[in-house]
């Protein structure tokens, strides 16, 4: 989660009253206004930074607007979706059954073991079963047997998509200059 929170002390002091009145609004309107930023820009760099990310990860990340009353909003990543994302954002280790394409492996448009979403189902010529040190589902071909998945009890995964990075450096860039326009906006609508 990446909180965008609004200091407006120091801007206060050079204010009228008309202006400190506005305030809140205008600056939770900036809040909101720059978390949609960090939005798009997370949106845009998740393909550049992952490879083939499916539309499901891609619209994995919300928005808690900012309100006049409480000028704190958040975006953040899903809870459904941060259980496999989190590996991309902070890397770690996933622990359990997992399962691991070899080269011979059939992965659909996005990377993936294909067949995998109702479980994998073997085919005719596959098995599953362990040879040498070497658990997983094997192919048998008419001159050998190969590896197809390798299950195996952990998965080490590094640092890809810089969540935190991009929305701080969205938010330093933006939130000032959309300080200003909302402000301007609140003035020219002010009662």
């Amino acid at each position: 989660m990446f909180n965008v929170k609004g200091d407006l002390k120091p801007m206060m002091k050079h204010m009228s009253k008309v202006q400190k009145r506005q305030i809140p609004f205008a600056a939770a309107n900036a809040i909101n206004t720059t978390l949609f930023d960090i939005l798009k820009a997370e949106k845009a760099q998740m393909p550049k930074k992952l490879d083939r990310p499916k539309s499901y990860s891609v619209n994995a990340f919300k928005v808690n607007k900012a309100k006049k009353s409480m000028l704190v909003g958040d975006i953040h990543v899903m809870k459904q979706k941060y259980k496999y994302l989190k590996y991309a954002i902070e890397g770690g280790t996933r622990t359990g059954n997992v399962l691991v394409p070899s080269r011979t492996a059939k992965l659909n448009k996005f990377g993936n073991i294909a067949g995998l979403k109702d479980g994998y189902k073997l085919k005719k010529n596959q098995y599953k079963g362990k040879i040498g040190n070497t658990y997983g589902v094997w192919e048998k071909t008419k001159t050998k047997t190969k590896l197809v998945i390798l299950f195996t009890k952990s998965a080490t995964y590094k640092k890809r998509f810089p969540f935190f990075k991009i929305a701080d450096g969205v938010a330093r860039k933006k939130f000032q200059r959309n300080f200003k326009k909302s402000l301007a906006r609140a003035m020219a609508t002010a009662r």
